[in-house]
């Protein structure tokens, strides 16, 4: 028998799930009236909350799990949470699938065991808390969601949202033909624009590229808020050359703009640079510096332009 086996046979369970005598009234009497959820606690998917709406969940990071958890310290299939039926109401069992990472509830590596409101659940590097949540609890945690992975201003994804996206990403298309790009992008001359004309009209322009940007790459294109009046997107299942007729449509649409902000027409244009995997890079790092360094050559060498190379 190896380790992990062993392993798994000496975890026990932290409530005996067959028992006839287990103390979960409280539990099962909230199940009736509220939603059994998910939120995550920790991780680039912070606040993101999962309706546990069926008789069985799976929980992994491969496609056919029913909750997917973007890393690569969860297993494709590490976990299942079932509804029970209990003395007339319902329970909830967790149970580990032989994840190579196990399962910890509330610090506790576990086999399998019954879940009470408010357990924190560990798989991998990705912490869970369990919630019976009623309509109130439930808008609020979307809302919460929504303000850590969305910026403010621009309404685009944060860049920590982005950076959990794009692993993914990597991950996921490692043996794509056609392999990402990634395009950094900078407003040009923005600090002069603040200067001149206020910075409540920098954060009009802002506002507004930002929903250019959320508009005009395609889809399934995915664009953060870098900083400042940076941005980055990637764009999956794409080649260098349609990467750069993507951003050279969005650069001209941008340059074309008129942006009228208390009777005044204010321009503006974008400078950027595109990285490709796997030929620049297989990390988000090495991907993110390559296209960074090529942005500021289209800085260097003009502004309102892209470099690729």
């Amino acid at each position: 028998m190896n380790d992990e086996s062993e392993d798994q046979d000496n975890a026990q369970p932290r409530v005996d799930c067959d028992a006839t005598l287990v103390s979960f009234e409280r539990l099962i009497e909230a199940s009736s009236k509220k939603l059994a959820a998910l939120v995550v606690v920790s991780g680039g998917e912070i606040g993101r909350l999962y309706p546990l709406r069926r008789k069985r969940v799976v929980i992994g990071r491969g496609e056919e799990a029913d909750i997917i958890l973007r890393t690569k310290e969860v297993s494709r299939e590490h976990a299942r949470i079932e509804c029970l039926k209990f003395r007339g109401g319902m329970t909830f069992k967790l149970t580990d699938l032989g994840s190579t990472n196990h399962i910890y509830v509330n610090g506790e590596k576990v086999h399998e065991c019954l879940l009470d409101s408010d357990d924190k659940i560990l798989l991998g590097d990705i912490v869970l808390k369990f919630q019976l949540l009623d309509s109130v609890d439930s808008r609020f945690h979307e809302e919460i969601r929504d303000r850590l992975r969305n910026d403010d201003l621009t309404s685009l994804l944060t860049y920590k949202s982005f950076q959990a996206a794009f692993a993914w990403e990597l991950e996921r298309y490692a043996n794509e033909v056609k392999g990402c790009a990634l395009v950094m992008m900078d407003l040009d001359d923005f600090k002069q624009l603040n200067d001149n004309y206020g910075h409540l009209a920098g954060s009009y322009v802002l506002r507004e590229i930002g929903a250019m940007l959320g508009e005009n790459f395609r889809q399934f294109d995915v664009v953060s808020r870098y900083g400042g009046e940076e941005f980055v997107a990637y764009l999956p299942e794409t080649d260098a050359e349609e990467a750069l007729q993507a951003a050279e449509r969005v650069r001209e649409m941008i340059q074309d703009r008129i942006f009228d902000h208390q009777s005044r027409d204010l321009r503006i244009t974008i400078s950027m640079g595109i990285s490709h995997f796997p030929d620049d890079g297989r990390d988000l790092e090495s991907l993110v510096q390559a296209a960074d360094e090529r942005l500021y050559s289209a800085k260097r060498d003009g502004k309102n332009r892209i470099c690729t190379d």
